[in-house]
């Protein structure tokens, strides 16, 4: 009975997002909105019409559904192109998520009476990028080959999917040292940041090691299907190992990334019918991500911290598009293109939905205004971030021949 519950609620779901994101598309917004919107309404913060069972299933539908985009993303970067991209990306990949989380950490004991640990803890919430909202509008720059000539959507593809490492590392830390000290033990903070290198060093080599192993069985495999099949099912296999594992010193969502960048290498013939087939798997997964993004988010929590949440998000965000532009330092990107890639950096919505709530089950204090805060900056900076993208992007980028 449970599972006809739940594919009757999930097919009204994909039909519900993608009529609302169509008629959000028709009034020249992006799409994802419309989805998000259409999560909220049906989820818990208002008509809660969602059976527990489908929600109870949603943090296995939206892996699933992130996994598809950031492998799709790793089988859209070619070689050459990673070699353009590869030290911007890793500045990209620090530097902003790292700026804006101390910024907040220090905001937030001006303005919200923290000390400086809870600070940080907020900061490294707020700070990832969502790959959610970044990654599905760069594939779509990539298909219109608009800042291509300069890898521009590929440079934030691979910097967005490390990004979150940084940001969840030192999440991870700064809530350590904060339980830590509540219990009189220690936390080395020098440990934990010399393992943010290890991570991305870690994930990296397992997408090499996935793509050496796999790439030949895929060689032999006739049936393009198939092929897809075992890739993705690789893709997933990488994602569980952190999900079910807690695998500390392992990003999967990077990995993924450059599993299919390293298998695009290897075996390039198959992996653009690979791509076209997980482009119609995506098609259906974004529904299900931006409606139980959306259906995550908790707008009633944010009104009483909306106007000091604003303010700190305003500096916070500046502090980040600076972080951007010292990344970005070196390049031959024109004064747009720079400005265009501040604004691709600013959405959040994946991590912020999923950490949002995790200092208040913890039990820190003022882990309620750190949940209040997490959730106004992903209904700021969705909204901002995509729209912004889809209005710059046409005018700010050359279109490749």
């Amino acid at each position: 009975m449970n599972i006809i519950v739940i594919a009757i609620s999930l097919v009204l779901m994909a039909v519900g997002a993608n009529i609302l994101g169509k008629g959000v598309e028709k009034i020249n917004l992006p799409s994802l909105l419309g989805m998000m919107i259409f999560g909220m309404l049906i989820g818990p913060s208002f008509l809660d019409i969602i059976p527990k069972e489908t929600l109870d299933l949603s943090p296995i539908i939206k892996d699933i559904a992130l996994v598809t985009v950031l492998f799709i993303g790793g089988l859209g970067i070619s070689s050459s192109e990673m070699k353009s991209i590869g030290r911007p990306a890793v500045l990209l990949s620090i530097i902003p998520a790292t700026l804006e989380g101390f910024a907040i950490a220090i905001l937030s004991t001006v303005f919200l009476g923290f000390d400086f640990i809870q600070g940080a803890i907020l900061g490294f919430i707020i700070a990832a990028v969502s790959p959610a909202v970044l990654i599905p509008s760069m594939l779509d720059l990539i298909d219109k080959k608009l800042g291509t000539n300069k890898s521009i959507p590929q440079m934030l593809l691979v910097g967005a999917s490390a990004d979150d490492t940084i940001a969840i590392t030192l999440f991870t830390t700064f809530l350590s040292i904060y339980i830590g000290r509540e219990h009189g033990a220690q936390v080395s903070l020098e440990r934990q940041l010399i393992s943010i290198p290890i991570a991305i060093m870690i994930s990296i080599g397992v997408a090499y090691l996935s793509s050496k192993l796999t790439s030949p069985i895929i060689s032999r495999v006739k049936d393009i299907r198939v092929k897809a099949l075992i890739a993705f099912l690789v893709c997933l296999g990488l994602r569980s190992i952190e999900s079910n594992f807690h695998v500390e010193i392992f990003n999967s969502l990077l990995s993924i990334m450059i599993y299919g960048f390293f298998l695009r290498s290897t075996i390039e013939e198959s992996t653009f019918s690979i791509k076209k087939i997980m482009d119609k798997v995506w098609s259906m997964g974004k529904l299900f991500l931006f409606t139980f993004v959306g259906a995550a988010i908790n707008p009633s929590l944010v009104g009483q911290y909306f106007l000091v949440g604003v303010l700190i998000l305003t500096g916070s965000l500046c502090v980040r598009s600076i972080g951007v532009l010292i990344s970005l330092t070196g390049t031959d990107l024109t004064p747009k293109e720079r400005l265009f890639c501040i604004i691709a950096y600013l959405p959040k919505a994946t991590v912020q939905s999923a950490k949002a709530g995790i200092p208040l089950q913890m039990g820190v204090v003022y882990g309620e205004v750190m949940q209040a805060i997490a959730i106004l900056s992903v209904l700021i900076t969705a909204p901002i971030g995509a729209i912004g993208i889809r209005i710059t992007a046409p005018k700010y980028l050359n279109k490749s021949s």
